[in-house]
């Protein structure tokens, strides 16, 4: 099977630099499949988790938001955030979404930002995909 290079790249960290066959990932508008030989694209990730194939087996990661960039044979994920799913404690993402949901449900004396309501929706987000992430294995 023909391969592609893939690149996962936090702030913080380069998570992956390989030769891969099939990737998948959480666009914004919803699941996005790369072969090698992909038109060259640029789209921005969501919460959820990304597949990395290779001819060894395939891993799992959690992406928090960021950007995906195919140019050249080369899959680019400049994620905000990257985890193993095998890392991710069901029982620490249960209680994240507890926490996000009562920060979205919550009543403010004043009123939040629109900057302050995305960030608290963004966090319940991700906290929703390790949930399901974390249930998938």
């Amino acid at each position: 099977m023909t391969t592609f290079q893939c690149k996962i790249v936090t702030p913080a960290d380069a998570v992956l630099d390989e030769e891969v066959q099939y990737v998948s990932f959480q666009a914004f508008d919803g699941q996005q499949g790369v072969l090698a030989g992909a038109s060259p694209f640029l789209s921005q990730l969501g919460a959820g988790v990304c597949r990395v194939d290779r001819a060894a087996g395939s891993t799992e990661y959690l992406l928090n938001g960021g950007f995906a960039q195919m140019n050249k044979n080369t899959l680019v994920l400049l994620a905000d955030g990257a985890e193993l799913v095998t890392s991710i404690n069901l029982e620490q993402a249960l209680k994240q979404v507890s926490e996000a949901d009562a920060r979205v449900g919550a009543v403010n004396e004043k009123a939040l930002t629109l900057e302050q309501r995305e960030g608290i929706e963004r966090a319940q987000s991700l906290a929703r995909a390790r949930v399901a992430a974390s249930r998938r294995r």
